[in-house]
């Protein structure tokens, strides 16, 4: 899903789960100027990914993507982040690989929140 300028990191969670989720940082940017387009209020990335179209956009993409996968692979929800993934914030390790582990335990909270 990569291939999409819109999304500008993601990790796929759900191991040992009911079902595959996501967690989407947007290439906010490309963002920006998609709510630009489409009327949508670009004061925060916060406002952004609050709004009901933002998150059907994303919706449509994932839609757009899963069926290259197998059904239990298919991303079935997702979260939107309003932080970029960084080595500072020690998401990212120097050669710009996902901490899977560390990512885990600082989102635990939110991924939990999506298999409720």
């Amino acid at each position: 899903m990569k291939e999409s300028p819109f999304i500008e990191q993601m990790m796929v969670v759900g191991a040992e789960r009911k079902f595959t989720a996501a967690l989407i940082v947007p290439s906010f940017p490309n963002l920006s100027t998609w709510c630009t387009n489409n009327g949508i209020d670009t004061s925060s990335n916060e406002q952004m990914l609050r709004n009901p179209k933002v998150i059907e956009h994303y919706k449509q993409i994932i839609e757009k993507y899963n069926p290259l996968f197998n059904p239990v692979e298919q991303v079935k929800k997702f979260e939107l982040l309003n932080t970029e993934w960084t080595i500072n914030g020690g998401e990212l390790t120097p050669t710009l690989k996902l901490k899977r582990k560390v990512i885990m335990e600082k989102y635990g909270d939110l991924i939990d929140k999506i298999y409720c």
